[in-house]
């Protein structure tokens, strides 16, 4: 008869061993015996329902580096056997064994509280409460980084969006299990001092703060996936996410391989510390490697051009530009917090114009857009002027002047004087707007020689209107 397996996902804290026996115990009293322990999950093996007691204890003595199946780990397991445990399976440190209920009670294997005290709390350190609080201080500081560099332009990104949603569902959870971490971690220490036993986690709230990390963990994984194939979907080239994308599959598979081999044969802690070496740097520079080709042969088709359509722009012919364009880009872009969002450029001998367009789902990201796009050119002109000596003014337009442009509000730079009788671009004249209108942001540039005010107004005029 096939035998039937069950799993289930597991994340859990060095405090939370002890309440794993409670849990096995409940699970054999259904049917489902503990047979293999994993990174993130739990398989369990059909079985006539009983009643087991279980004990989950954790062999300091082995590392990642070292074959699981040593003379220590054979040892150690001898021992609990003598005491009347049978050994069910383990993992690395991590030893679970069993006895039947009922029957004459099984020596424990732990008889000194300090001593095995001290074992959790090295293994705490070395495995868990340094790796969680440097996962907490880097996904704050990307986190921060991405909201106080990139900013509202943050959201024209599918991949940053959606790493935003499930950054807080983590970040809550993480800060949670590392609560718990640090307090368990200070009772611990004050059972290894008063030689007392392991303080009680309460089973029922263990349960849902795992639950919850392991539900962030999913919500991570399943918006990084969302963002990464929403950018594709709008036209990202793939050779731009493997760039991202690349490093990480080579590193979990990297790391996977490693475990099986560290797991499959016996080497010395040495030997298996040097293949982690090895295998890292070789992986690292075939990794590096694939990016520099795949960047250099994407050099000489850098054109990511695609029609405009019937998407209102600016061109030559609409600021009375006749001559044919010599040279045309465009980009059409699009996430789920701004779906409309394209750029568009035209130039010839005679000047150049160009359209970046933006319309968020709402007011409120449209107004942060408008807000960064406004600081960023103030904070660039101010830049360029102490290096360059640059006079271009940047002026807020007044009411009037913003139904002169046929926008609510905006900001105008130039180095024409727009309040003579007759204002026209000279030779080198540019105009460059930032206009907010409702829900929609535009940037737009134009350059070039004879160009009357009006005639560009009345262009902007008509991309506002449609």
């Amino acid at each position: 008869m096939k035998t039937l397996y069950t799993r289930q996902i597991y994340i859990g804290a060095v405090g939370d061993i002890k309440n794993l026996e409670i849990h096995f115990a409940e699970m054999a009293k259904q049917g489902w015996m503990i047979d293999k322990i994993g990174i993130i999950t739990h398989r369990y093996r059909a079985v006539e329902p009983s009643a087991k007691r279980f004990i989950v204890d954790l062999l300091p003595q082995i590392t990642a580096f070292d074959y699981p199946e040593n003379e220590d780990a054979q040892d150690y397991r001898r021992i609990c056997e003598e005491l009347g445990w049978t050994f069910v399976t383990a993992n690395q440190q991590l030893h679970i064994f069993c006895a039947d209920e009922g029957v004459a009670e099984p020596i424990p294997i732990h008889t000194d509280n300090k001593i095995q005290a001290q074992i959790y709390l090295s293994m705490c350190r070395k495995y868990e409460l340094f790796s969680l609080i440097f996962l907490m201080f880097m996904l704050g500081f990307m986190m921060f980084f991405n909201l106080s560099y990139t900013g509202m332009e943050m959201f024209l990104s599918n991949i940053l969006t959606f790493l935003l949603i499930g950054g807080v569902f983590f970040l809550v959870a993480c800060l949670w299990h590392l609560c718990f971490v640090i307090c368990w971690y200070r009772q611990t220490k004050k059972s290894a001092k008063f030689d007392l036993p392991l303080p009680i986690v309460n089973y029922r709230l263990s349960k849902i703060r795992r639950k919850v990390f392991v539900a962030s963990t999913l919500i991570m994984l399943v918006c990084c996936i969302v963002g990464i194939s929403a950018e594709i979907l709008v036209g990202m080239p793939i050779r731009f996410l493997l760039i991202v994308i690349l490093p990480l599959v080579a590193g979990l598979g990297v790391g996977l391989w490693l475990r099986k081999q560290i797991a499959a044969k016996r080497r010395s802690r040495k030997a298996n510390i040097a293949l982690t070496i090895t295998a890292i740097a070789v992986s690292q520079v075939i990794v590096l490697s694939v990016l520099i080709f795949g960047v250099l042969q994407s050099i000489p088709n850098q054109d990511m051009s695609v029609s405009i359509g019937n998407r209102p722009v600016l061109t030559l012919a609409s600021i009375g530009i006749s001559q044919e364009p010599e040279r045309t880009s465009s980009l059409i872009r699009g996430s789920i917090a701004v779906p409309i969002h394209y750029s568009y450029w035209e130039m010839n001998r005679q000047g150049n114009v160009s359209t970046e367009i933006y319309r968020p789902i709402n007011t409120l990201i449209a107004r942060g857009l408008y807000n960064r796009f406004v600081r960023e050119k103030i904070e660039r002109r101010s830049f360029l002027a102490e290096l360059r000596d640059i006079s271009d003014e940047i002026g807020f337009l007044t009411a009037d002047e913003a139904r002169f442009w046929g926008v609510d509000e905006g900001i105008i730079s130039a180095n024409i004087d727009i309040e003579s009788p007759e204002p026209v671009l000279y030779f080198g004249g540019r105009i460059e707007l930032i206009l907010l209108n409702s829900n929609t942001v535009l940037r737009l540039s134009i350059f070039g020689e004879g160009i009357e005010t009006e005639t560009i107004a009345q262009a902007v005029r008509s991309l506002t209107s449609d």
